[in-house]
This record gives structure tokens, sequence and C-alpha cells, in this order.
């Protein structure tokens, strides 16, 4: 057995007995089942295999994704790794949702949904709608955190038994409408389902927690794990992932030095001084330094090694990532005719989806004086998140200094938690960390 087998044997027996836990409580029935998942742990492949397991018992399964877009992948992976499963995609008739694989039948009319053991994967909103469902046995959830208290409310008529999986650290599930009247409420509608129940001790439930990331290097979850409530190690060790570089014959610049940074680590910090008037409102010259990042790691004909796998990257290996639209569409602009293959996105789009290497402008870049929105730890955790290999962290170096200097005010309603003095915590934590990567 090599080293790297023997470091990841515990790792791997750990997170079977998760699986193996939570296929437990499907087969005996418990009423409702949480499972927490860090970033890139897996969680979709526990999903598909208690699905799977549920079936073969004999039992009728419904799973509830949050977007169609879910719900079409998770038939595919069900299709491919489970065939005899025989996956029902329950959809509106006016989605198309592509070749899913002979193995699933698509399915639009609630009279047709079988009656017999079954898998059926449809949105949580196309559960909701529909009337006169047929009960199943174990409704199971996919990105639970996502998906607020209202919503979960009304899946109550699918089934008796239900399995929440996803991400805790994720963005909070938008909500279109004000809230300050419930923010007292022990049930909140517009919180996550899955933070209604750990919040309520009336509910009973039972919890696991995936215990290793499979997608981020050893040092990136050493900053991520401090954003969550429980335990996680990574898959990769320190050293296995790495960035190779072609040496340059000409002269080197700071985004080199940047780049250069994740042959040693997964993390990178490349600042661009603050202008004395100000931070710039529209900062054209930081989604330059972004776009140059993308520009040198091509030409520098990088390499993406991961364990024993290498692989020169290509644009699509490569990810940008703003919390405002504004600036993707300056990162865009900047990117010229890369814009197309290497994908600029909110963290909210970002969600579930990861590349190689990430290049990401710092959340509070151009905030000088933080709000609540800024502060949210969900879009930093997203952000931080998605990489496999490398993150190059762009931003004006004011920074460190803004978070010495703001003092987050405590607006939350009684007894509710106070979510800036939170974010501003893990805000400064990871800054810290990034700055001394």
């Amino acid at each position: 057995m090599t080293a790297i087998a023997s470091r990841q044997a515990p790792l791997h027996q750990a997170r079977r007995a998760v699986l193996g836990a939570v296929l437990s409580d499907i087969e005996s029935r418990r009423p409702l089942v949480l499972l927490k998942a860090p970033p890139g742990s897996g969680k979709t492949h526990v999903l598909v295999r208690a699905a799977a397991l549920a079936h073969h018992r004999g039992l009728r399964v419904a799973v509830a994704t949050q977007t169609n877009s879910q719900a079409d992948d998770l038939c595919r992976r069900l299709g491919k790794e489970f065939p005899s499963t025989g996956a029902h995609r329950f959809t509106s008739s006016s989605h198309d949702p592509g070749d899913l694989g002979s193995a699933v039948t698509v399915i639009s009319a609630g009279r047709d949904l079988p009656a017999e053991a079954c898998v059926v994967v449809a949105t949580t909103a196309k559960w909701a709608s529909t009337k006169d469902v047929p009960e199943f046995d174990t409704l199971l959830v996919d990105e639970a955190w996502q998906m607020p208290w209202s919503e979960f409310m009304l899946l109550a008529p699918v089934a008796p038994r239900f399995v929440l999986v996803g991400d805790p650290g994720q963005i909070e599930p938008t909500v279109t409408i004000p809230v300050p009247r419930w923010e007292t409420s022990e049930r909140a509608p517009h919180r996550a389902a899955p933070a209604v129940i750990l919040g309520d001790a009336s509910i009973p439930r039972v919890v696991r927690e995936l215990p290793v990331s499979t997608r981020l290097p050893h040092d990136t979850v050493g900053l991520v794990r401090q954003f969550y409530d429980f335990p996680f190690d990574a898959w990769s060790g320190p050293g296995e992932r790495r960035i190779e570089l072609s040496t340059t014959r000409t002269r080197r610049t700071g985004v080199d030095a940047a780049i250069e940074r994740l042959g040693e680590g997964s993390l990178s910090l490349l600042t661009l001084p603050t202008p004395a008037e100000g931070v710039p409102s529209d900062d054209r010259e930081l989604a330059g330094a972004c776009a140059e990042v993308v520009r040198r790691l091509l030409a520098r004909r990088a390499v993406a090694v991961m364990g024993d796998e290498r692989a020169t990257l290509t644009p699509g290996d490569i990810g940008m990532v703003a919390t405002h639209r504004a600036m993707n569409a300056r990162l865009v602009e900047a990117l010229g005719d890369l814009a197309g293959p290497v994908r600029v996105d909110t963290p909210e789009r970002w969600q579930g989806l990861e590349r190689k290497v990430m290049v990401a402008v710092h959340p509070l870049s151009g905030v000088m004086s933080p709000t609540g929105f800024d502060l949210a730890t969900g879009r930093l955790c997203v952000m931080a998140s998605r990489h496999q290999v490398g993150l190059v962290v762009v931003s004006r170096d004011h920074v460190g200094d803004t978070l010495d200097e703001c003092v987050s005010v405590a607006d939350q309603a009684p007894c509710a938690e106070d979510a800036n003095g939170r974010g501003h915590a893990l805000h400064t934590a990871a800054w810290r960390c990034l700055a001394g990567a």
C-alpha cells in the first residue's frame, strides 16, 4: 500500500461508515435524517446510493432537488450507475431535460406516477404544486440548505419520512419579500429548513456528518473548515495538489509571483494598491489583473497535479467569481476571447460547481464600509471552495485595515444569531489565512 493510500484508508472507512449509517436510517424508517456535508464531499454520491438501496428494498422513493438542472443531473447519474432502478423524471411538459439515458423515464402528469416501488425525481416546486400525489415511503431532499422552511412544509404530503442532504456553509435561501416580522419565530419560513430543524429541540431527528472533502486541497480545508460547526478532513495530503509552471522568458510580474505560489499550496492572494481617493466603483484595473492571472496560467502552460494525475490547464479548467454582476461584466470584458470557455459568475450560480483553478474577486475589495450583505459568510464560503487545485484571490489591499476598523452592527432581532458579528469574525480569519498563505 502506498503512503497516500495508507493515509486515505481511515478517511475512506469513515465515509463508508456514514453512508452505511444513512442507509440503515432509511431501512429502519427513521422519520427525519439530516446529513451535513462539506464542499466536495460526495453528498450526491450518498443520495444516489440511498435512493437505489431504498428502491432495492421495495420502497417508493421521492427525490426533491432545488432546480431542474440538478434533477436532470441526478437522473443521469441514477441511470448510469444504477440502470436497474428505472428512475423516473417527474417534470412539467414545458421543460426539456435533454438526453437522460434509456434507463430514465420522463413523466409530466401526476396520474402517471408509478404505484409500485420506484425512484421519482422532481424539483421541490413540482412536488409542492402537484395535487393528489400517491404517498411515497421516503423523500430525499438534495441541497436541502438551499430550501426554506416554507417550501419544506409544502412537501409534507409527499412522504412521512425525510432525508435532508446538503451543505450548511452555502448561501441562505433567496427570499424576495420582507422578512423582519418572522425574525423571532422559532420556525421562520424564510430560513433554511435544516437550520430550523436543528434550532428546534422539539423536532426529533438524526444528524449525520460526512467526514472528508475529496474536492478541496489540504490547506484549503484548513481555511474552509472555519465556516462549519463539525470537523472534516481533506482527501488530499500536503503537497499532493499543486500547479506546475513552465519557466518564463519575460519579466516576472506580481501576477507571476501569485500563480507561482500555487506550486507550494492551493491558496494565493494578489493585492493591488487602494487609490488615495478610495475604492473605484467600477474597478476595471482589478478586472484586468484577474484576466491577467488566467492569461499567465495559460501562457506558462500550467499543469494541474492531483496525486498521480497530471493535466495541462485549458481555459475550461478555470473559473472566475465575483459577488456583484457589474464586476462580473468587467471580468468578461477583460477576458476578451477567453470569456467563452472561462466561466464567470456569481457565488449563487457557482454553488455545486467546481474547476481545477478559480480566480475570485474578494467580496470586500470594492467596499470600505461593509454591510450585512458584504459580510455574509455563505458567499465567501462558496467562493473559497470551488477549486480542486488552486485559488487566486484578487483584491484591493485595504481589506485587512477595513476589517480591523469595522464595527459590525448587531441589528439582529432579540435572541437571533449575530450574523454580522459572525461574518466579521470569519472574514477576518479568512483574510489572515489568505495573507499568510
